[in-house]
Order: structure tokens, then C-alpha cells, then sequence
């Protein structure tokens, strides 16, 4: 891209949300949603203000890797211990069981295994974005449904990687599934061990001799490294860059400099992670929502009721009661960001059909705007 057509684009994006968050917030609804309409206005299938998102994706995926490190700052390692039932037993459970419901529904109007199996995976999981965003708006992160809700979250954000590891296999790929899985496993506990090695040697000496030159713009500087450098570490083992952001985030949780990091990165999670939704807005092909209306709205209303139930479901067989197991399900009853990232590649391998992967991400992003 030209450094005009790049700032052009920024130029659009400023604007849009400059005039749409505002209005949308008068109306006493979440920002995201402003965001989001911000992105459908000026995107692709908008104004077409803005052809190629892609550089503005780019840095708009940094929002949700910020978001995961400040979810980790907030959860130290006692505290994740004390929700191991709740991460790998509801989690878990809910993974599968979500994914088989939506896989056997695919499978039984018409899909073939492997689309079955990618639409399971990629609608199973919830948006970590947009959960989050209003866990925080208000106030709820320490709430006991919120603090299961986040639980539940990264379990799905670990299971991105099998998924992953699946995509280039269901698309023809020689080689054996069960082989690929176990690689991935291995690379992923590596990179985990890895992670919390570096952290334990490095990390935390670091920032006891940067903390002491008293010099914040060094200090930030180390955060941004930190963060980075993790994120970049589990996106080499094949798993979420966010996942290694939030594991960067229980590392420093242990330390005294804690709440400074917090601090330090508030401005840029908060003005990235906008930008994430504003992308996911560019994504939304209102020409399909306009063509196939009843038929999102019912894929809209099946996904939200259906894992909503599920969720609530699981979360009371765990032993916990019926309004918080009700407020867990709607919680993490939308779409997810991943969807994005594993049915976009799904599409071009062939293994979804095209009109059918852009009814389902219409629907996902809708699903994020209602949370």
C-alpha cells in the first residue's frame, strides 16, 4: 500500500468511530456495537471507504493479545489453580459438546464430514473480545460467573490449536491426523514450558533492573517486548499469539510490578482492541444479510439459544446454581474471533462452500454485536 491510501484508511477508521461510538453510546448500548457499525460503514460491503483491511487488521489482532495480558495480569497463578475444574472440566466439556451439537446438525442437513467438523469447531468457540469487553464495562471479571466465563474462555483459545492443526489435513493433505495432533501437542507444550522458563529467568530480573534506572519509557518498552516476544513464541508452536500473551500476563501477576504494567499498556489495548471490532464490521457482507435474511436470523437464533443452553447445562451439572450458570451461558453464547481465522482458510481450501463460509461469518459477527 501507498503511505496516502494508508493514511486515508487510518483517516476513515478515525472518523467512523469518532462520529458512530458516541451516537451509539447515547443510545445506552456497549461501544463494540459502535465499533462494529463504524467497520460495516466504511468497509468493503459498506462506502467501500476502505478496500484492504489488512494492515489495520494487523494491528487491530494486537488489541486482543493486549486484552489476554491484561486477563492474565489479574489471575495469579493460585488463582488458576483454584479454577482448573471450571478451565479443563467445563472448558473441555464445553468444546465438545458444542462442537459435536453444531457438527451433527451440519452433518444432517446435507454438509460433508469435514465441513461438519470445521463448523463444529470454529462455532463452538466464543468471542474472548467481546465477552470480555463487557465482563469489564461492567464490573463483572470478579464476579464468580465472570471468573468461570474467563475459565471457560482460554480452555477454547488452547483448542484453537488442534483445530488448526486439522484444517490443512480435511482439506486433502497427505500425511496421518493422529500424527499432526501429536506434533502439535508436543510444539505446544514445549512453547509452553518455554514461555514459563523465560519467565522465571529473565522476566522477572528484568524488570527488577529496569524498574530501578526509573526510566517509565524503558519500562514500557519491556512490557511491549514482553508481550510481543511471548506471543510471537506460542504463534511458532502453532497456538494463538493471544494465548502466549495471556501466559506472559500470569508471569508478571506473581511480580510487585503488577499494576505499573497495567498501566503502562491501558492506552493501547483499549484503542487496539476498538480497532479489532471496527475490522470484524469491515468483514460483515450485508448484501448476503440483506439476500438471506430469515435464514441468518434462524442460524443466528439456533447458534445463541443452542450453545446459550448447552453452557447453562454443563455450567449446573458442575454444581454451580441456575442463575449463574443462566448469566455463563449468555455470556459466551455469540460467535468468536477464531471463527474468522478458521473458516476464512476452511473457504479457500474448499472445504466450505464460499456462499455458506460468508453466511456463517455474518452470522458469528452478529452474534459478537449482540453479547
Amino acid at each position: 500500500m501507498e503511505e496516502g491510501d494508508i493514511l486515508k484508511d487510518a483517516l476513515s477508521v478515525l472518523l467512523a468511530v469518532i462520529i458512530l461510538v458516541p451516537l451509539i453510546q447515547r443510545l445506552k448500548v456497549s461501544p463494540v456495537v459502535g465499533y462494529l457499525a463504524a467497520g460495516i460503514v466504511i468497509g468493503p460491503f459498506g462506502l467501500g471507504l476502505i478496500e484492504e483491511a489488512a494492515s489495520i487488521h494487523a494491528l487491530a489482532t494486537l488489541g486482543v493479545i493486549f486484552l489476554l495480558f491484561t486477563i492474565g495480569l489479574d489471575l495469579p497463578l493460585a488463582r488458576v489453580r483454584a479454577m482448573r475444574r471450571y478451565l479443563f472440566g467445563l472448558g473441555t466439556a464445553q468444546v465438545a459438546a458444542t462442537s459435536l451439537a453444531i457438527g451433527a446438525a451440519a452433518y444432517l442437513t446435507g454438509s460433508s464430514v469435514a465441513a461438519a467438523l470445521v463448523m463444529g469447531g470454529a462455532l463452538a468457540l466464543s468471542s474472548t473480545a467481546a465477552a470480555m469487553q463487557g465482563l469489564a464495562e461492567r464490573g463483572e471479571l470478579i464476579a464468580r460467573f465472570g471468573r468461570v466465563s474467563v475459565a471457560v474462555l482460554l480452555l477454547q483459545d488452547l483448542a484453537v490449536i488442534p483445530l488448526l492443526t486439522l484444517l490443512p489435513l480435511l482439506g486433502g493433505e497427505v500425511g496421518s491426523m493422529v500424527e499432526a495432533l501429536g506434533l502439535a501437542a508436543l510444539k505446544a507444550i514445549a512453547a509452553l514450558l518455554l514461555i514459563v522458563a523465560i519467565g522465571r529467568l529473565l522476566v522477572r530480573p528484568l524488570f527488577r533492573i529496569l524498574a530501578g534506572t526509573r526510566n517509565p519509557e524503558v519500562f514500557a518498552a519491556a512490557v511491549l517486548l514482553v508481550v510481543l516476544g511471548t506471543g510471537w513464541l506460542a504463534a511458532e508452536a502453532g497456538m494463538s499469539m493471544a494465548l502466549g500473551a495471556f501466559l506472559a500476563g500470569l508471569l508478571l501477576a506473581e511480580t510487585e510490578y503488577r499494576h505499573q504494567v497495567e498501566a503502562d499498556i491501558q492506552p493501547f489495548r483499549g484503542l487496539l482492541l476498538g480497532l479489532f471490532f471496527v475490522t470484524v464490521g469491515m468483514s460483515l457482507d450485508v448484501a448476503v444479510l440483506a439476500d438471506r435474511t430469515w435464514l441468518a436470523a434462524a442460524l443466528l437464533a439456533a447458534l445463541l439459544v443452542g450453545k446459550a443452553v448447552i453452557l447453562a447445562g454443563l455450567s449446573r451439572a458442575f454444581g454451580l446454581a441456575w442463575p449463574i450458570s443462566a448469566r455463563i451461558g449468555l455470556t459466551l453464547a455469540e460467535g468468536g474471533e477464531f471463527a474468522f481465522v478458521i473458516l476464512g482458510p476452511a473457504m479457500a481450501q474448499g472445504i466450505l462452500a464460499t456462499d455458506l463460509a460468508r453466511l456463517l461469518l455474518v452470522v458469528v459477527a452478529v452474534s459478537m454485536a449482540t453479547t
